[in-house]
């Protein structure tokens, strides 16, 4: 009697996490879905541009190590230059910009680009 006592307790115990932290049917996943796609703010050195295609290439450091990221320009992305009328053909490889992204089916989309003045030191 005591041993299915200490097993139910047992059962109990370990089926606790597994209840509390399961969604709750369709009010779970509605929160979810009305939650904006998660940004990427990404900071680098254009490798290669595609002003045709709208792409980019962009050489960024992750810790101790480089590492290239191809970003996509669609109609919507703001380009922020120092120009009056800033396009995406003004951008060439050796800028330095700052692209915030959201991650799509078919990659990473910026919403915005901007060019940052790097000073000499």
């Amino acid at each position: 009697m005591q041993r299915s006592i200490r097993t139910a307790a047992l059962t109990a115990i370990l089926l606790v996490p597994l209840v509390t932290s399961a969604p709750a049917g369709a009010g779970w996943r509605t929160l979810n879905s009305a939650q904006a796609a998660p940004s990427y703010t990404y900071r680098g050195t254009i490798r290669a541009i595609n002003a045709r295609t709208g792409t980019l290439e962009l050489v960024t450091g992750v810790g101790l190590s480089l590492r290239v990221v191809e970003i996509t320009a669609a109609r919507t992305t703001r380009i922020v230059t120092a120009s009056a009328t800033p396009r995406l053909a003004e951008l060439k490889p050796g800028d330095v910009v700052r692209a915030e992204c959201r991650r799509t089916g078919a990659g990473l989309v910026a919403d915005k680009i901007e060019k940052l003045q790097v000073g000499a030191r």
